[in-house]
């Protein structure tokens, strides 16, 4: 009795504002464990609409291949088609497409083809790309070619589309300048349209200048130096801002016209000067100056000469080149706190070149498959003071500390850390990609590589 006569006086206590605030308390505690069970209940039900619909999908179209092999098994329907209108053909074509059979199929598609109203090229194409799918490549390019060539929207569309689709072939099958060729034609087609949709235009540019490429490396490798770079410029004039291009013309041609080489290389120097083989400049650079020597031009000759000594003054200065340095995972711990991780990465830099780093920083960027989460930089860890000397000098102590990031164990399978070191912050060397082991490591030791420009 005493006790509940003191509960009374101690809720008669209570102002009106403290019981407002009590019951706003209680009140916002249920609402917000309603809110997360009714967000987790939405979560499950997202998910499990979503696999349903793929699976539903999936039943659909393994259900629609089944009735069109039971249809096509029990009648057949190329028998008359000849006889029947554009649509059934059209139709019938479909259905034997459906059921896997190319081969009838294509007879169906043949027949609409030649019954299709004026103007209306979709039996033509859905007859290249059956007859491409069977590698009936001459027959897929001839129906290409007889198709009549007028303005018709119908045709353009067509010939684009059976021409990226045969470039595709080709490409498939290591052939890239066949590939190149049937890309050209695409995109001369695609040009005649009024209206260029910029994603297809981007599309087809990028297969073109990936073909000339791959052609060039074949050309390159067998020793066509000049039908490589003929074929460089091509790629670049698609792509004309790309360095990659430009830096691989450079390259060829430092045999086969050094001072067109060194027009190429120039450029790049104040644009991406990390990527750079300052070896073979200096080579290119000497063989100009020998030649405008000999062609009775001693001031340009020391104006290459000038620019090899520039070139050395210029990169100790701000470039950082990856074959002068060597980055290494020294130790790697991963500390799991509830259900976050703290990611430390220490790194081993070691100085192979032969002159002493007066100054280096360093940025980590963590990345989940292509998306980069975050990014942390060390400044200055080299400088005047405390120099990376020559021919071995190391540091061992460059840390890599990552805030905590709310992620799954299997989460953390897909993450990577990539690696830039630099002097100067516009010219960011990338060293490599480092993917984050599964367990604490004291004793791993790897060189950081990447694919070469």
């Amino acid at each position: 009795m005493i006790k509940e006569k003191k509960k009374k006086k101690k809720r008669r206590e209570r102002t009106f504002i403290q019981e407002i605030v009590i019951y706003v308390k209680t009140a916002g505690v249920s609402f917000l464990v309603a809110a997360l069970i009714s967000s987790y209940l939405s979560y499950l039900a997202r998910n499990e609409m979503i696999s349903n619909l793929y699976v539903s999908k999936e039943k659909r179209n393994m259900l629609e291949q089944k009735v069109a092999k039971q249809i096509v098994e029990n009648s057949d329907l190329s028998s008359t088609l000849s006889e029947k209108s554009y649509n059934v053909a059209m139709r019938v074509g479909e259905l034997y497409e459906t059921a896997g059979d190319l081969q009838k199929a294509e007879y169906a598609y043949y027949i609409a083809s030649n019954k299709a109203p004026t103007g209306k090229y979709l039996a033509h194409l859905k007859l290249t790309l059956a007859l491409i799918a069977q590698n009936k490549i001459d027959e897929a390019e001839k129906t290409i070619a007889d198709a009549v060539d007028t303005n018709s929207l119908s045709l353009i569309r067509f010939k684009t589309r059976s021409f990226i689709v045969l470039g595709d072939k080709y490409y498939s099958e290591n052939k890239y300048l066949k590939a190149a060729e049937a890309y050209e034609q695409a995109y001369y087609y695609y040009q005649r349209l009024a209206k260029v949709d910029k994603q297809v235009n981007e599309s087809i540019k990028k297969r073109l200048v990936k073909s000339y490429l791959d052609t060039a490396t074949v050309l390159v490798k067998n020793g066509y130096n000049s039908d490589a770079a003929r074929f460089l410029k091509k790629a670049l004039k698609y792509d004309p801002d790309n360095l990659k291009i430009q830096y691989r013309l450079a390259i060829v041609y430092a045999d086969l016209d050094p001072i067109k080489s060194v027009s190429y290389f120039e450029p790049l120097i104040a644009k991406i000067p990390q990527e750079i083989d300052r070896d073979i400049f200096s080579n290119v650079l000497i063989k100009a100056a020998n030649i405008t020597d000999l062609n009775g031009d001693p001031v340009k000759a020391k104006y290459y000469r000038y620019k090899i000594h520039s070139l050395d003054i210029y990169a100790h200065n701000k470039v950082i080149y990856k074959e002068d340095v060597e980055v290494l995972l020294n130790s790697f711990s991963i500390r799991k706190a509830l259900f976050t991780y703290k990611l430390k990465a220490i790194f081993t830099v070691k100085n192979v070149s032969s002159q002493d780093i007066k100054k280096m920083s360093a940025d980590f960027v963590l990345r989940y498959g292509d998306e980069v989460k975050e990014s942390v930089t060390v400044k200055n860890f080299i400088t005047k003071k405390h120099p990376l000397y020559s021919n071995g000098g190391e540091i061992d102590n460059l840390t890599a500390l990552f805030g905590k990031k709310i992620f799954t164990k299997r989460e953390l399978e897909k993450y990577y850390i990539d690696i830039y070191l630099y002097k100067d912050d516009d010219y960011k060397t990338f060293m490599g990609t480092l993917k984050i082991p599964m367990k604490t490591v004291n004793q791993y030791s790897n060189i950081l590589t990447s694919p070469h420009l």
